[in-house]
């Protein structure tokens, strides 16, 4: 049994998607020949599921210092649990509600102001964030991380791309082979390169960059992502960049229940915000209204946040009444709510080019039909291969609502059995067993 360092600032209980693709890989590497040690952060207002630390194997080693305030946070949670025998409480974490008091120094307090304001002026302004002022301590905890479990191999789960910088420092010290998981790209980001100021855009092209070159191999998650990398470091072998793209764990989301929806329901998993906008859903429900397609035959059913102005648009448009906040599903637990409903919808940036939302696999996990919302072709030839269901462009609103209506004639529940396109788990955990094994040998 070999051993790999994960590098994870976002780790489980921590519910935000960062945290779960690790959990989604530590959980099936240890079956084949890797045993996992995972050094992450834990912050007080930092939202938290227990069931989340619950599947994490036992033979996972977490160690939670990436940040002077992780360990505090952490006793935190467990003084939370242990005042609260009664809740669903999970070895390393406590209620999934629960928030600890804040256990901060004064740089930390400095540097969640100045990433505040960045955010809201534009985020790009500080390219590596609050995770800047983090980065000395969280590099003296990886090296105390690797003195106690000595390591064949380094993984930085990216992003906050800060922890790439960690990495290639840690990796080169111990002269260790360095694997980037840098998921979404970073400098050659379709969405956020154009709104970084020059010099910001030169930094982030000069940090990546020598990560890069270090790097034993980047991990990217779309084929198209991959394309960009390889034909922006055309200098570097091409089989420096390979894809493996998000995954579904079944069993993961298998917890809790639910009662069911009375009529027609499309279920919409997550927020709308920055980049991924309601208008489109609001314009075909609107077309389905003057098609004669009332409020009491469907409803769309959406579990984040529908911004005011998506309110507003819907309440001129006449499509309010189909809308139907449900309120936060614990992550374990949105397997029962597909499940209850009738069209899995999902939505791609329109100039999303570059992803595919970590929710479609998910989605792949139940066998309601999906439908998406996407320019994406890489997303649409998946969806094809999978036979989840049919992709249709933003401006196809007549499309949709078309699919939309042929779902209602066919009836409640409909069953969509899934083919096998390599997007489970186990199948992503052995493709990056075999980058493991091809780093450490120098293959």
């Amino acid at each position: 049994m070999r051993r790999v360092l994960w590098l994870s600032p976002y780790f489980p209980p921590q519910t935000r998607v960062g945290a779960l693709r690790p959990l989604k890989f530590v959980r099936h590497l240890g079956a084949l020949g890797w045993e996992s040690v995972v050094l992450c952060d834990l912050r007080p207002e930092d939202a938290t599921q227990a069931q989340l630390a619950a599947m994490i194997p036992s033979d996972v080693h977490v160690i939670r210092n990436w940040s002077r305030v992780a360990q505090g946070t952490e006793r935190s949670l467990l003084r939370a649990r242990d005042a609260a025998p009664s809740a669903a409480a999970a070895p390393q974490a406590a209620r999934s509600d629960a928030r600890s008091g804040p256990v901060k120094v004064a740089t930390d307090a400095w540097a969640g102001f100045g990433a505040k304001l960045a955010q809201e002026l534009n985020p790009e302004w500080l390219p590596l964030g609050e995770h800047l002022t983090r980065m000395p301590y969280a590099l003296g905890a990886a090296r105390r991380a690797l003195e106690a479990f000595p390591s064949s191999a380094i993984i930085v789960n990216a992003d906050p791309f800060a922890a790439t910088l960690v990495g290639a420092q840690l990796a080169a010290e111990a002269k260790l082979p360095l694997i980037v998981d840098l998921r979404d790209p970073w400098a050659l980001c379709e969405l956020r390169r154009p709104m970084r100021p020059l010099l910001q855009r030169a930094l982030v092209d000069r940090l990546e960059r020598g990560v890069v070159e270090q790097a034993a191999k980047v991990i990217l998650n779309t084929e198209v992502t991959l394309d960009d990398y390889r034909r922006h470091y055309n200098d570097l072998p091409a089989s420096r960049f390979t894809c493996i793209r998000n995954h579904g764990d079944a069993e993961l989301v298998s917890a809790g229940s639910h009662p069911g929806f009375d009529r027609f329901t499309l279920l919409f998993l997550g927020n709308f915000g920055r980049f991924i906008k309601a208008d489109v859903l609001i314009r075909v429900l609107a077309e389905l209204r003057a098609r004669g397609v009332g409020p009491e035959q469907l409803q769309l059913v959406v579990t984040g946040a529908i911004p005011e102005e998506s309110l507003r648009m819907a309440r001129g448009m006449g499509a309010d009444l189909y809308l139907r906040p449900h309120g936060h599903v614990p992550y374990p637990e949105i397997g029962a709510i597909m499940a209850a409903a009738d069209l899995l919808v999902l939505l791609v940036q329109p100039r999303g080019r570059q992803r595919i939302a970590a929710k479609f696999f998910d989605y792949l996990t139940a066998e309601r039909p999906v439908l998406a919302i996407s320019e994406s072709q890489e997303l649409a030839s998946l969806i094809s291969a999978s036979g989840a269901g049919t992709t249709h462009g933003y401006a196809d609103v007549p499309g949709i609502a078309d699919a939309i209506a042929a779902a209602i004639a066919a009836g409640r529940q409909q069953v969509r059995p899934r083919s096998p396109i390599g997007a489970t788990s186990p199948e992503a955990a052995q493709a990056l067993a075999d980058v493991l094994e091809r780093a450490v040998t120098g293959g």
